[in-house]
């Protein structure tokens, strides 16, 4: 039976895999039941795989990844890695889908429910072939990693280097901006880098009727908001596109109290190789000149766990051959796209260990709104699912050759 033939005749499953996953989203560090049903799949197929790692951030949390193993038949040292991530968002879901969360508040809105699906229906394809194979195919199934940093992703790679590593990895990411049947397969920076900061605004709260008396939190962390927003283009490189943003707000209790703090959180993107240098110089500028205007203390606290991850780099060797691949995938072409998108994944970590690349794989519905990721609306086009998954089966059978 052909490659194409299997492909067809697991579609439906790899979609009911998303919707089960969408129905049942966990956050990041709490994907018990997602990791469960994941082993629950493998075990079916056949596939080992090692679980229970330590998490070097939150050693006294549960660790949710998972790598699975597929050895080839054929005589080869060489190791592929496939990853995908699996952990959903604090998001409260307004979809109308028929298989929405069942989870208050939590929701699979960056599509992460569709990369466990199309990598265990790879793997199933992959491992009913391995007599083809000619090496092995490491399936990296990812906790954790909408929290960033290292989460998630460093027991996967203090783990591989037990067994030797990697020669390459890959993986995909479902973009619902980018139209479905198109695959953007991009030489070099594809993601942003990325860092996150929290800032603590202290100042001398009073009663709301005497701004003159106090020494307001509130007005200090609005400029703050601002006076950050310019960075990107008064403080840091113009030939570099870079974000600084606040996305978290929180002060007060009362209408008529001015209070003693205020917090605020939020982040930054770049792609330069490290810009994160400069415009952290710049943070740290902007929060002693807004300190002084308002003689407040600004504390810029930079969150160790969430530490400071690169700019995404595909290796453009291996992207030659991805492409080339497209072609033999009915159904899907490649995306046009020359320049690179601004959101950030810690998946780079991998990649700053191990060569490889990250596919974007279109999954915007034809002729409908497109919401973004990370939004309530959030939706794919689910014809796509199986396109993932042959272009990763395709990829693992074409690389050992």
């Amino acid at each position: 039976m052909s490659i194409e033939k299997q492909l067809q005749d697991i579609e439906q499953y790899v979609i009911e895999l998303r919707r089960w996953f969408h129905m049942h989203p966990e956050l990041s560090l709490k994907e018990e039941k997602t990791s469960a049903k994941i082993k629950e799949e493998l075990d079916k197929i056949g596939i080992p795989y090692e679980a229970g790692f330590i998490n070097s951030f939150h050693p006294n949390e549960k660790e949710y990844s998972i790598i699975a193993t597929i050895e080839g038949t054929l005589v080869s040292d060489k190791k592929l890695g496939i990853r995908a991530d699996f952990d959903a968002l604090p998001v409260s879901e307004d979809t109308g889908l028929s298989f929405c969360s069942t989870h208050e508040g939590v929701m699979h809105a960056c599509g992460h429910d569709a990369h466990a699906a199309m990598l265990l229906g790879a793997g199933k394809i992959i491992w009913e072939n391995k007599d083809k194979l000619a090496g092995t195919v490491k399936l990296l199934f990812q906790a954790a990693e909408e929290i960033g940093g290292g989460s998630g992703v460093n027991s996967i790679i203090n783990e591989l280097e037990k067994t030797g590593g990697l020669d390459n990895v890959i993986g995909i990411h479902i973009w619902s901006a980018i139209p479905a049947g198109q695959i953007l397969l991009k030489d070099e920076t594809i993601f942003a880098g990325t860092g996150s900061i929290k800032y603590l605004i202290t100042g001398k709260g009073g009663h709301g009727a005497r701004p003159d008396l106090v020494h307001d939190p509130i007005k200090a962390a609005c400029d703050m908001v601002t006076n950050l927003s310019r960075i990107p283009s008064n403080f840091y490189n113009v030939l570099d596109n870079s974000v600084v943003a606040i996305c978290h707000f929180e002060s007060g209790s009362l209408g008529n109290i001015f209070p003693d703090t205020a917090k605020i959180r939020g982040g930054y993107r770049y792609f330069n190789p490290g810009g994160h240098i400069d415009i952290r110089r710049a943070i740290h500028k902007v929060a002693a000149a807004t300190a002084i205007m308002h003689d407040v203390k600004i504390e810029v606290i930079e969150d160790a766990e969430k530490e400071v991850l690169a700019p995404i780099y595909n290796t453009p060797e291996l992207i030659a051959p991805a492409r080339e691949l497209v072609s033999n995938i009915d159904g899907l072409e490649l995306c046009a796209q020359k320049t690179p998108i601004s959101a950030s994944d810690n998946f780079g970590k991998i990649l700053d260990k191990y060569k490889g690349f990250y596919a974007i794989l279109g999954a915007g519905k034809p002729n409908e709104e497109i919401y973004p990721q990370h939004n309530p609306k959030f939706d794919i086009d689910e014809t796509v699912l199986i396109k993932g998954s042959e272009f990763m089966v395709k990829y693992a059978l074409n690389y050992f050759n």
